[in-house]
């Protein structure tokens, strides 16, 4: 009678430690794929964090660029008709 309470102990204790393993493994492998996405999200945030840096470079030229002579009046001939002297001016005869 002993010895088949033994095979029952034994085939707990087997079963429980092959639960523990399991768990651990499982748990293990879940903070694994965690990690790997975390790690694309990272990627991602990088490279939004790079093309923003790219965009403000090219906005803080553009801002320095924009206060000199030669913009003001590029601005003024597009919004307010600017003609200076050696321009062609061409009038539509069609307009009234």
């Amino acid at each position: 009678m002993k010895k088949t309470n033994r095979k029952k102990f034994n085939i707990g204790k087997s079963l429980l430690i092959a639960g523990v393993i399991y768990f651990v493994f499982s748990a293990f492998f879940g903070v694994f794929r965690q990690i790997g996405e975390y790690n694309s999200q990272i990627s991602v945030v990088n490279s939004e964090i790079k093309e923003a840096t790219k965009e403000s470079k090219r906005l803080q030229e553009e801002k320095v660029n924009m206060h000199t002579d030669e913009n003001y009046k590029k601005i003024a001939k597009k919004t307010l008709g600017l003609v200076e002297p050696g321009d062609k001016v061409y009038i539509n005869s069609n307009d009234k």
